[in-house]
């Protein structure tokens, strides 16, 4: 009898540490595992696109010669995730091109809020603190945005804001109040 209590009595220590322990079950969407833990990416997943940039001819912006073209494009991969494409877009216009021919109209000091796009409108919203510049940069500046994200295929149209309302301009110079349907040139001729 005292045999039958010892086996039933392992048996049930054996039962109670196997319901006691946790299954070694395979994670679900990890990216990878070490020694059974999961490691989860701290940062969220990111999308790139090749996209075409719109800057200023830096000989243009020196000289002022009518005959060289004002804008010129140049391919670039935007990653995004956190914020939208045509946000991204905007961010990548303001660090400027990578050619050293190229350069970036859009003030060094211009805060962009955000971008947000309804309906095909592309609403660009900057703060109006740091957004100053002359005529040429005023037209440098929408002509870059506006023909950047027109060129992405999901704007029509895009609607410059200042702190997130209508302004008549963003600088002083170009009228602003209506949205931009179309690829631009510079608004001096």
């Amino acid at each position: 009898m005292k045999k039958y209590i010892s086996i039933f009595l392992v048996v049930v220590i054996v039962l109670s540490l196997a319901a006691c322990s946790t299954p070694n079950k395979e994670p679900v969407d990890t990216d990878e595992k070490q020694g059974g833990d999961v490691i989860v990416e701290p940062s969220p997943k990111t999308d790139e696109k090749e996209v075409t940039l719109y800057f200023a001819n830096k000989k243009y912006v020196e000289t002022g010669d009518e005959k060289i073209e004002k804008l010129i494009s140049e391919k670039r991969v935007v990653k995004y995730g956190d914020i939208s494409l045509e946000e991204a877009v905007v961010r990548e216009l303001m660090k400027g091109p990578e050619s050293q021919e190229l350069y970036t109209e859009i003030p060094s000091s211009a805060k962009l809020i955000n971008v947000e796009v309804a309906d095909g409108t592309a609403f660009v919203n900057f703060a109006q603190e740091g957004l100053y510049g002359g005529s040429l940069q005023e037209s440098f500046t929408i002509s870059q945005i506006v023909n950047s994200l027109i060129g992405l295929g999901s704007v029509k149209r895009v609607q410059f804001m200042i702190d997130g309302k209508k302004a008549e301009t963003l600088m002083g110079h170009i009228y602003t109040m209506g949205a931009f349907e179309k690829k631009v040139e510079l608004f001096m001729e």
